[in-house]
């Protein structure tokens, strides 16, 4: 679970409070009790634009914007509507192979390209029985 997924679980009952972020550790260390790692609201805070809309605070966003930044350890918690999603990776998964076709020709020559090494093999098997002849 990452910080931003476990600030959001423990601030959803304090949305539109402006929280601390030694109050929202609290939160966290309520919520989860065995978690024994940092909690850090500022990765999870993201400001205000002049257009009004959330933007990141640096070049990189390090989690979704659960929190909005309003000053020097004020944080105002956002509601549902108002949370900004980090783009995720999605990786598409490959199509079955019974479903790709493949054009005759490519068969044809995957087929004559596959004979060549067993020809290879005959003349290196026929090397080896020479020398345990003699």
């Amino acid at each position: 679970m990452s910080n931003s997924s476990r600030i959001e679980t423990a601030t959803r009952q304090h949305v539109g409070a402006v929280l601390t972020s030694k109050m929202i550790a609290e939160l966290v260390k309520v919520s989860f009790p065995e978690f024994a790692g940092g909690v850090y609201p500022s990765d999870a805070a993201w400001k205000r634009g002049e257009d009004g809309q959330l933007v990141c605070r640096g070049k990189v966003a390090y989690g979704d914007a659960i929190l909005e930044y309003l000053a020097d350890n004020s944080f105002k918690v956002l509601g549902d509507a108002e949370i900004v999603r980090m783009p995720r990776k999605r990786v598409a998964k490959a199509a079955p192979a019974a479903a790709v076709e493949t054009p005759a020709a490519q068969v044809v020559a995957q087929e004559a390209v596959a004979a060549e090494p067993a020809r290879k093999l005959k003349s290196k098997s026929k090397k080896k029985s020479k020398r345990q002849a003699a």
